[in-house]
């Protein structure tokens, strides 16, 4: 409706109403995502991991492409539970201290294992919106590349100030999951396994 109103009132054809809807339906998923993340991370004491997966995912995913639900209901129950899910495994979980040579070596591997997938597969487009132009692909790669170094060279930082706050260990942790989850989207056993998640929250809401 929304969008309605803006198009009569600028004079839009149908498909510039449908790009504002589009766009204006995106940006109600990612504040009901923030605010749900942000409630229940502040209960259960992960709030500051699920807000580094949350922006992580969201800066990552948009150079690499990955499977994603097909319907809004569907992807905001999937991304809450799977932000909340890898937030707790952070904070609860794989929170153990290991030493720097220790933490140094898993970002190191983490990356290896990304930057061969991301190689592989990177950009991981959709029928609905395939990636054609080679130009537009190069500069997709470069992006995901570019950022994959800048999350393993943070985690790894991260790591380096534990000494100053144990919290940092954790927020560590969580910006190597959120490498870890965003490479599962772009592996066909991943978008299978949406897919049948999706298929289940598809039931739930009809």
């Amino acid at each position: 409706k929304l969008s309605e109103k803006i198009a009569s009132q600028m004079k839009f054809d149908e498909d510039k109403k449908e790009v504002i809807a589009y766009g204006l339906t995106a940006i109600f998923q990612m504040i009901v995502i923030a605010l749900v993340i942000s409630v229940i991370g502040i209960i259960f004491g992960f709030f500051y991991e699920s807000m580094i997966i949350f922006i992580g995912v969201g800066i990552i995913r948009k150079s690499t492409g990955g499977a994603h639900s097909r319907t809004m209901f569907g992807c905001l129950i999937f991304s809450i539970l799977s932000i909340v899910l890898l937030s707790s495994l952070s904070r609860n979980v794989l929170n153990i201290q290991l030493d720097i040579l220790q933490n140094i070596g898993i970002s190191f591997v983490v990356f290896i294992f990304c930057f061969i997938i991301f190689y592989i597969r990177v950009p991981v487009d959709s029928p609905n919106k395939p990636i054609v132009k080679p130009e537009k692909i190069k500069r997709l790669r470069r992006q995901s590349f570019t950022i994959l170094i800048i999350f393993s060279l943070l985690s790894v930082v991260f790591v380096l100030l534990t000494p100053l706050n144990s919290r940092f260990y954790s927020i560590s942790v969580s910006i190597r999951l959120t490498m870890l989850w965003q490479l599962l989207t772009l592996t066909k056993f991943g978008g299978k396994l949406i897919y049948k998640i999706d298929s289940i929250f598809s039931k739930i809401e009809k």
